[in-house]
């Protein structure tokens, strides 16, 4: 009887057990969704849209995928165009985003290596390193009024990032060190979908209107998903303004205004 085969897999339970040897994720800080609400629509049905929205975003001392202490700020733009008529509900939208920050590596996604959690605890692990990302993304979708005072909306599409930065270039040295696992690159990209819903107030939402949005951006692997929640109040004058949550950061506040064409 050959033992030879069933003593090396007991060796490499055993080993994983005593080390320990997870390699975490690391990701993209662009991986995520783009931290922009989608601006209900504001003219009456029927009637065409084009809006321009801009918005400044920031974050302190958040938590992410194996990462933490996130202090970042940016901005973004978007475009959104709904036609005239019947197919009113229909729009298209175009993006874009940056920003940039600074984060320390962490160990929150799984029980990570000895060795990982060594480099963490040295002077290399715990200091800050920078980041930044520009993000692309492109949408269609649809969104419905229910009533008088209700909407509900969804789209779908497509996602680029591009990210640089220190963080960018550890996260590298560190696979290549066998210490993490990316699960993506610099430059990337990803399928995206998100969802909308909420109350308008007032006659016609004479008084503003309040969003709860979810969106994913898909990966190969469902845990490599990365999801968002955001709340966001618009008002009539089309400033609006939202808090975010997502996979790379735990918390995103963001302040902007709509403008109609």
């Amino acid at each position: 009887m050959n033992t030879k085969k069933p003593l090396l897999l007991a060796a490499s339970i055993a080993a994983l057990a005593l080390t320990g040897c997870i390699a975490p994720s690391m990701q993209s800080m662009g991986s995520a969704p783009m931290t922009t609400a989608h601006q209900p629509k504001i003219s009456p049905a029927g009637e065409k849209q084009i809006d321009l929205s801009v918005d400044a975003f920031g974050t302190i001392g958040s938590t992410g995928l194996n990462v933490e202490q996130v202090n970042a700020g940016g901005g973004a733009a978007t475009i959104g165009f709904h036609p005239a008529s019947a197919i009113s509900p229909l729009f298209v939208s175009a993006s874009v985003a940056g920003y940039a920050g600074t984060l320390q590596f962490g160990c929150n996604d799984t029980p990570c290596s000895r060795t990982y959690n060594e480099w963490l605890a040295s002077d290399d692990g715990d200091k800050d390193y920078t980041f930044w990302n520009i993000q692309e993304r492109i949408l269609a979708g649809a969104e419905f009024n229910i009533g008088s005072h209700l909407f509900l909306g969804a789209a779908g599409g497509f996602q680029f990032y591009q990210g640089g930065g220190d963080f960018e270039s550890k996260r590298d040295r560190l696979e290549s060190q066998h210490l993490v696992k990316n699960v993506d690159g610099k430059f990337d990209w990803r399928p995206t979908a998100s969802a909308w819903f909420g109350p308008r107030f007032g006659e016609n939402g004479s008084a503003g209107a309040i969003s709860v949005e979810y969106a994913i951006t898909f990966a190969e692997k469902v845990k490599e998903w990365d999801t968002q929640l955001g709340i966001s109040y618009f008002h009539p004058s089309g400033f609006h303004g939202g808090v975010f949550t997502n996979s790379n950061a735990s918390f995103v506040a963001s302040l902007g205004k709509t403008f109609l064409f």
